[in-house]
């Protein structure tokens, strides 16, 4: 096998470097999301939700649940698979755990976002903190990747 004529990297050590990113990358989503659950679990202990707001809530905590699983995944398989030859599979997998885990998350902020929304505002203003948060995650998260990705593709034909 021969080494990458950007890098000059071996595919193995590609392989290594490219699980290392990753794992350092799902500790920092990780986190994030773990922070945004801890204040969520709280909000049941100090107000009262009916309606809507208890919908947005139980989306929001339900999805920040699934996306801390989904983006501890990859940590967890790596450690599980440690030293059984597995790094283009956990590369592969853990991509996919991640790229759902940041799906999830968008799901926890917006609805997080509508419940602060039902909260502070009485009017049509209650979708705004929602409206706001979900079209900044399409725009960074979807948008601009599919866009370059796109732009890519064109500039290797």
């Amino acid at each position: 096998m021969s080494n990458d004529r950007r890098t000059g990297e071996s595919p193995s050590e590609r392989h290594t470097r490219q699980i290392s990113e990753m794992l350092m990358e799902t500790r920092v989503a990780a986190v994030g999301i773990q922070v945004i659950i801890g204040f969520l679990l709280a909000v049941p202990f100090q107000a009262t939700l009916r309606g809507m707001e208890r919908d947005a809530y139980v989306v929001s905590i339900m999805a920040g649940m699934l996306a801390t699983a989904l983006l501890l995944a990859p940590s967890v398989l790596h450690r599980a698979l440690l030293h059984r030859g597995q790094a283009v599979w956990l590369v592969a997998v853990g991509t996919r755990l991640m790229l759902a885990g940041a799906a999830a998350t968008s799901v926890s902020l917006v609805a997080a976002a509508l419940l602060v929304g039902g909260r502070v505002f009485d009017s049509w203003l209650t979708y705004l903190p929602a409206g706001w948060t979900a079209v900044v995650l399409a725009v960074l998260w979807l948008a601009l990747p599919v866009a370059r990705g796109a732009r890519l593709d064109r500039d290797e034909r």
